[in-house]
């Protein structure tokens, strides 16, 4: 595999377009209800976003953890090995979903207790976190086919998949809520519509890839191997514990947000909607560097690993300053965009120039993400981000607790993202002594 400026770039390019829509979904949400005429609407939907991201965020090691090892076995050319990491994790999906949402009631009544909404808030909640959960499972599934995508390099196929599942959501949720009048079950039953969507144009994606892989038949007691799962749960465990401090530290933010008020809510719904914005598109470097760092280790080429960081990292630095210079000069826009409410307007200009540099703060702990998700250095990642979410939550709750307010709130996740991210490049020489020099 050659590593270039113009093969990064042309794995990276449909990442951008595809990355860009989801947080598309979340901000047609926040936009709706941020025309509706009280702050609940968005207080209720951030709420909901934020236990579906502990559910969805949470299990992402399934796409993570497929993507390392399906890139591997590609380097390795274990062609039917990368069929069977594929279907392994789809039936873990599978039955985590059935069983999270046979369990529901459980989740609401867990979410009340930790997030402690008011009684006004609840009835929203509940029918937006009710009516989604329907499309869990097969958002799930949805995961981990893009975890294969992404191992395999079909970057189209990423964007395909991606694209369809968020305007099909942004679609749906506008039509049904606002032409429809149905509100908030309207956008969560839009979120449903599209993930089934998604799960059959994914199905078909890869009927047109098992067509060509190179072999005919496979042992089901393969499947079944003891050896691979341990390998799946080993990188997954740890995933897992670093994805869910993750989700924490933002339910966390919220929480504190709330405590201040409903406007306070609100905004910090705001600020993390246009957060997702530069964070997703920044991850489209950090997709190529988990695939080409995969490959080139699987390949056991030292040469293309170094290739593969330089390069990708060069082109998420590029875009984190565009992003905050868009960020600079269409302020007005954008908060606009979100709301007329002018009390959340105008907490939101307070932290604008917070915002504006936010991209640039948070992109090396992306772009080291990919490259140890490619690396499949679970553990070290872990490490890093109970540090990272270990020194946030000290400093909120013993430095500004006696005078919170939301910039000093926000200011302190800014210290999370550079944390990770400092702390991750200690590691970064344990991703070149995976391979020998060639």
């Amino acid at each position: 595999m050659i590593i270039n400026r113009r093969n990064i770039w042309s794995l990276s390019w449909p990442l951008i377009i595809a990355n860009f829509t989801i947080p598309l979904v979340g901000l047609t949400d926040t936009i709706i209800m941020g025309h509706m005429p009280d702050s609940l609407y968005i207080a209720a939907i951030a709420l909901g976003g934020i236990v579906f991201n502990f559910m969805y965020a949470g299990l992402n090691f399934l796409r993570m953890g497929t993507t390392g090892i399906v890139s591997q076995n590609l380097g390795s050319k274990d062609f039917e090995e990368v069929f069977l990491s594929l279907v392994r994790p789809l039936l873990i999906a599978f039955s985590i979903g059935c069983i999270l949402f046979i369990s529901k009631e459980l989740l609401y009544d867990l979410s009340i207790y930790f997030l402690t909404p008011s009684n006004e808030l609840q009835s929203f909640y509940k029918e937006y976190l009710f009516v989604r959960m329907i499309g869990l499972p097969a958002g799930l599934l949805n995961i981990v086919f893009l975890g294969w995508f992404f191992g395999m390099q079909k970057t189209k196929s990423v964007m395909a998949q991606l694209v369809s599942i968020n305007l099909v959501n942004v679609v749906s949720s506008i039509y049904l809520a606002v032409f429809l009048d149905l509100g908030i079950y309207g956008v969560a039953l839009g979120s449903v519509l599209a993930q089934f969507t998604g799960l059959i144009l994914s199905v078909i994606i890869f009927m047109i890839y098992f067509n060509k892989l190179n072999f005919t038949i496979f042992k089901l007691d393969k499947l079944f191997n003891f050896h691979s799962f341990k390998k799946l749960f080993s990188i997954s465990k740890d995933l897992f514990f670093r994805t869910m401090l993750l989700v924490a530290v933002q339910a966390y933010l919220i929480k504190k947000a709330g405590l201040i008020g409903v406007d306070e809510l609100a905004t910090i719904e705001i600020l993390l909607v246009i957060f997702g914005l530069s964070s997703y598109s920044l991850d489209a470097f950090a997709h190529t560097a988990e695939a080409t760092v995969g490959v080139s280790i699987g390949s056991k080429n030292k040469s293309n690993i170094f290739k593969s960081i330089k390069t990708t990292t060069e082109f998420a630095l590029l875009f984190s300053i565009i992003i905050g210079i868009i960020y600079y000069f269409f302020s007005h826009n954008i908060i606009s965009l979100f709301t007329d409410i002018q009390i959340l307007r105008n907490l939101t200009i307070e932290l604008w120039s917070l915002v504006i540099i936010t991209p640039f703060i948070s992109m090396l702990a992306f772009q080291l993400d990919g490259i140890f998700i490619g690396a499949t250095l679970a553990k070290e990642m872990r490490n890093c981000i109970i540090f990272s979410s270990l020194i946030f939550y000290l400093i909120v709750e013993f430095f500004i607790a006696d005078n919170l307010n939301l910039k000093d709130l926000y200011s302190c996740f800014l210290l999370f993202l550079i944390l990770r991210g400092v702390f991750l490049t200690f590691y970064l020489k344990r991703v070149f002594n995976l391979v020998l020099i060639r």
